[in-house]
């Protein structure tokens, strides 16, 4: 199915338990980064700052931790499926966000699935987990499919079997929208699969939660991060975990900067990140000067442009981000009119 945003989570935690995440992660940021095959030992724990040893203690094989690092960005991409699921009550409203435009722009995600996909086909255990995560792809449309059986939005006798058609389908059209994205630019391939949905099940699918059109650009927040002591790993360079705890507190102050004039800022979830590194700060940068941006609204989210920089000027990162707000009951909510202007301030 449509493959959402690649979210980057990352944690720095004590003991083993800590480098092993290090590890996963290093290993996530090797494979956007060269692919899969060219994710070696040695490129994975020279990005972690670890060493071989280290690796071979937590993981079987290179396999191993390969494996590993796709699951958990296609984990966190599942639960994000799920989520955008429970979102609407009506089975054809959630449908329809499952097909929304967003992520068929979302080529480095795309690169990835297609890229696992290839080299699945000579790795038995990036086979096994691959088959995992897209049976959990069709389970969720499969139960889209049978809620709206069941309450008479469409006639679907094989819920699953239909699913399995319409996700290979999809997983065909974002395979050629990356071949050729002059043609099938992310509007036309979300267009595409919508049809193939309404032709399979005989109906029209209302329009998803459009993403709002930013009428003006807001001006970027920028705040000046000192590096300290503990963000710096045993080689002295802050980690790429780090640098993502610096993009979340920009993004916080930014959000309690719009929201909290006006009221109790909301609390938001981390749905989606999508990161390019592009520098490792170390010890003697000092400080970082990172800034946050808002690049667009939809019905329950805020999507922003985060850049992390030195401050000579040279780029560190560079992050799509997508934030959920959400309601009393930790669901996603709707943004309030005055919430919507307040960010757009």
């Amino acid at each position: 199915m449509t493959r959402s945003d690649t979210t980057a989570r990352a944690s720095r935690t004590g003991g083993a338990d800590g480098r092993r995440a290090e590890l996963i992660e290093a290993a996530r940021h090797v494979i956007r980064r060269r692919g899969f095959a060219k994710a070696t030992v040695g490129e994975i724990t020279r990005e972690a700052g670890a060493s071989v040893g280290l690796l071979n203690y937590h993981f079987t094989s290179r396999d191993d931790v390969v494996a590993e690092a796709f699951a958990a960005a296609a984990r966190e991409e599942l639960a994000d499926l799920e989520q955008t699921a429970r979102s609407h009550a009506d089975p054809r409203a959630r449908l329809a966000a499952y097909l929304d435009r967003e992520a068929w722009a979302d080529r480095d995600s795309w690169r990835m699935w297609i890229d696992a996909w290839g080299a699945a086909m000579h790795t038995e255990m990036l086979h096994s987990t691959v088959r995992e995560f897209d049976r959990g792809w069709r389970a969720v449309l499969t139960n889209v499919l049978a809620d709206g059986d069941r309450q008479g939005c469409w006639r679907c006798s094989d819920p699953e079997d239909a699913a399995g058609r319409l996700v290979a389908a999809t997983d065909g059209l974002g395979l050629h929208a990356m071949l050729h994205p002059d043609e099938v630019v992310p509007e036309r391939a979300a267009a595409w699969a919508r049809r193939l949905a309404e032709q399979e099940l005989g109906v029209t699918l209302p329009d998803a939660s459009a993403r709002a059109p930013l009428a003006r650009t807001p001006r970027p927040y920028e705040a000046r991060i000192p590096i300290r002591g503990r963000d710096l790993d045993a080689t002295g360079r802050v980690h790429p975990a780090v640098l993502l705890t610096y993009l979340g507190e920009a993004r916080e102050a930014w959000l309690d900067a719009r929201l909290g004039a006006a009221a109790a800022t909301p609390r938001v979830e981390v749905a989606h990140v999508s990161a390019d590194f592009r520098h490792v700060p170390t010890r003697s940068d000092a400080e970082v000067l990172v800034r946050c941006a808002l690049d667009g609204l939809g019905a329950t989210t805020v999507r922003t442009r985060e850049t992390i920089e030195t401050m000579s000027g040279e780029l560190v990162v560079s992050a799509g981000v997508t934030v959920s707000v959400c309601g009393d009951d930790d669901e996603p909510r709707a943004l309030a009119d005055a919430e919507r202007e307040a960010l757009l301030s």
